[in-house]
């Protein structure tokens, strides 16, 4: 029962980690409470992940490697 609720609170995160990605292409989405509130609870572990893998080219690739990192952790859980 846990391990299902831990899944889907992954699930649900990684969708929140991919919708806060797209959105900050786009400066009026950027602008509203949702927005500031993805940004509370997204940015932290991503800033531990910047830390460790720098920017490609100018490329952003923590959101990818945090989506990767809890993908792993979901089929561990499973």
């Amino acid at each position: 029962m846990i391990v299902r609720l831990i899944d889907a609170f992954i699930e649900v995160y990684i969708i929140l980690i991919i919708v806060y990605s797209l959105g900050s292409w786009f400066p009026q989405f950027t602008e509203n409470s949702f927005f500031d509130f993805l940004a509370k609870i997204i940015e932290p572990p991503l800033e531990v992940i910047r830390r460790v893998v720098p920017p490609v080219a100018g490329l952003d690739l923590s959101p990818a490697v945090l989506i990767f990192i809890l993908v792993v952790l979901q089929h561990i859980l499973r």
